[in-house]
C-alpha cells in the first residue's frame, strides 16, 4: 500500500496535540466540534484552540486530554460524519516522545542454533512482521512480532536460521514499509537485506597482538588510504586488488622493485592507518565493483561491511572475515586501525531504514518542517535525540569490540551534539582508553543550538576529542 485517501489530514504533533488540515473544498461550517475515537472506541472530544488560513486549507490545533495509544490506530471524526485517521507527525521530535520510548535492552538479532530473537524499535508502528527468506530454498516467511515496553517488537523464530536473510515489514500511518534491521551487522549483496550469521564463525584463530605504545594522542602519526586505491593499480603487485585481503598481502613490490602495500605503509613509520569508510554504502554495484567508483560516503548500513571490497559479496561471512584479517594484519605489523567514522548522514533519507521504521525521528527538520542540510547531502541524523545517540554510541562499540578497531574518525563531527561524543568518549574508555577519537569540527547549518554542537569552538567542553 503506497498511498492513503483521505478527505482530510490529522496529525499527532504533540504527545497532547492533533493538527486537522482540511481542504476548503470541504464544507468547513460542518467540520467542528471534531472528536477522536481510541482504539477503545471511546469518543474523546477535541479542543480547538488555534484555527489558521493556509490558503486552500485551513488548519485548526486541537488538544485533547487523555494519553495516547501508540501502537493503535485512532480516529478523528468531523461533525459532517467524516472520518480521517491519525497519523504520527511531529511528536516524534519531542522531548515527551524520547523520555516515553527511550530504550536502553537488546536490539537486532540474537541468534543461536535452536532459535533466532529479533528486536526492533518501532514506537510508532501499528503492527511488525519479520520477512525471513530461507538459506537454502529461498521459501519466505513472514513471522508477527509482538510490541513490548517502550516501542520495542521482538520475537524469537525457532530453528537454525544461520545465513537467512531478513528485513522488517512495518504498518506505520497505515502505510506497509520493508526496512532492513538498522542494528544488522551483516548484509546481502548491496545491503538489500539483512543476514543472520553465526560470529563464533568470524571468529580469528590467534589472538589480537599487542600494539607499540603510544603514551599519548599527540604521539600518533596517521596515514589515510582507501582500501580500494591503496592496491588497485596494475602495478600495485597485489594480488587482490582494491580487496580488504590486499591489506594483508606483504613483500609486494611495483615497477623497478618499489615497495607498496603493507611494506610500504610499515616503512612510513606511521603509528595509525586511518581507513576510508567501509561500513556498507550505496553507489557502487557490489556485482560489478569496476562499473563505478567513490570513497565510500554514502552510508546505507552503519554496522555491516562494504562487500564491494570482499572477495565474494555474495557470502555475507566473506566481508567480515576479510575485513577482520585485513585489520588483523596491520595490527600484526605493529599498526593501530582508525575507521573513518559517517553517522552524520545517509545516503537516501526516505529510503533508509531509520526513516522507515521511525518516520521523522531520527533526521532534524527545520522550522518549517522541512529536512535539514547542513550536511550539505539533503539530511542530518539527529544525534541529540536519545534514539539516535544510542544507535551511533552502540554502533562505535560494536566496531571496537568486534573488529579491534583501535580509532575513529568522525565524518562532519560538528554536526553532532556534544553529548553524543561524549557519549561515545565514555563508552570507549571503558574498552580501551587508548582509541582515538577525533573529526571534522567546522560549524555547519544544521539546526543545532552552536552551544550544543561538537565543534572546535567547544573544543574545551569534549576533553580527550581531537580535531583536524
Amino acid at each position: 500500500m503506497l498511498h492513503i485517501s483521505r478527505t482530510f489530514a490529522a496529525y499527532l504533533d504533540e504527545i497532547d496535540q492533533i493538527t486537522v488540515i482540511v481542504p476548503k473544498a470541504r464544507c468547513l461550517d460542518n467540520m467542528e466540534p471534531f472528536v477522536m475515537t481510541a482504539p477503545s472506541g471511546e469518543d474523546i472530544p477535541l479542543v480547538v484552540q488555534q484555527k489558521e488560513d493556509l490558503g486552500d486549507a485551513v488548519k485548526y490545533v486541537c488538544r485533547f486530554s487523555v494519553p495516547f495509544q501508540f501502537g493503535e490506530t485512532h480516529w478523528i471524526r468531523a461533525r459532517s460524519g467524516e472520518e480521517s485517521d491519525v497519523q504520527i507527525g511531529a511528536v516524534v521530535r519531542t522531548a515527551a516522545f524520547d523520555d516515553q520510548f527511550f530504550y536502553d535492552g537488546k536490539l537486532g538479532v540474537e541468534y543461536a542454533k535452536e532459535q533466532t530473537i529479533f528486536r526492533v524499535w518501532a514506537p510508532t508502528a501499528t503492527a511488525v512482521s519479520v520477512k525471513l527468506v530461507h538459506p537454502d530454498h529461498g521459501d519466505v516467511r513472514y513471522v508477527p512480532l509482538v510490541r513490548g515496553e517502550r516501542g520495542v517488537w521482538s520475537v524469537a523464530v525457532s530453528g537454525d536460521w544461520e545465513r537467512a536473510r531478513y528485513m522488517y515489514v512495518a504498518c506505520i500511518n497505515r502505510v506497509w514499509r520493508e526496512a532492513v534491521d538498522p542494528y544488522a551487522t551483516a548484509v546481502s549483496v548491496n545491503g538489500e537485506y539483512g543476514v543472520i550469521v553465526d560470529w563464533e564463525k568470524t571468529k580469528l584463530a590467534k589472538p589480537a597482538p599487542p600494539l607499540p605504545p603510544c603514551p599519548s594522542p599527540t604521539d600518533a602519526v596517521i596515514y589515510e588510504l582507501s582500501i580500494r586505491d591503496f592496491t588497485s593499480h596494475p602495478d600495485s603487485g597485489a594480488v587482490w586488488k582494491g580487496k580488504y585481503l590486499g591489506l594483508t598481502e606483504e613483500h609486494t613490490r611495483g615497477p623497478n622493485g618499489t615497495v607498496t602495500g603493507l611494506s610500504y605503509l610499515k616503512e612510513l613509520g606511521v603509528t595509525h592507518v586511518q581507513l576510508m569508510p567501509f561500513a556498507d554504502f550505496a553507489g557502487v554495484d557490489e556485482r560489478d565493483p569496476q562499473a563505478a567508483y567513490n570513497w565510500g560516503y554514502n552510508p546505507l548500513h552503519l554496522y555491516a561491511p562494504e562487500g564491494s571490497y570482499a572477495t565474494d559479496p555474495h557470502d555475507p561471512y566473506a566481508r567480515i572475515v576479510e575485513l577482520k584479517q585485513a585489520i588483523r594484519a596491520l595490527q600484526e605489523n605493529g599498526l593501530r586501525v582508525v575507521m573513518d567514522a559517517v553517522y552524520n548522514h545517509v545516503y537516501d533519507r526516505e529510503q533508509s531504514p531509520l526513516e522507515k521504521l521511525v518516520p521523522g525521528y531520527y533526521f532534524r527538520y527545520d522550522a518549517y518542517g522541512r529536512p535539514a542540510n547542513g550536511t550539505g547531502v539533503g539530511n542530518d541524523i539527529a544525534s541529540e535525540r536519545r534514539m539516535a545517540r544510542r544507535w551511533i554510541v552502540d554502533s562505535v562499540v560494536f566496531w571496537a569490540k568486534e573488529y579491534g578497531i583501535n580509532g575513529f574518525r568522525f565524518d562532519l563531527m560538528g554536526v553532532h551534539d556534544i553529548e553524543t561524543m561524549k557519549s561515545v568518549r565514555d563508552a570507549l574508555d571503558a574498552i580501551d582508553p587508548s582509541i582515538l577519537v577525533y573529526g571534522e569540527g567546522w560549524d555547519l547549518p544544521t539546526p543545532l543550538a552552536p552551544e550544543q554542537k561538537a565543534t572546535m569552538a567547544n573544543a574545551k567542553r569534549l576533553p580527550r576529542l581531537a580535531y583536524f
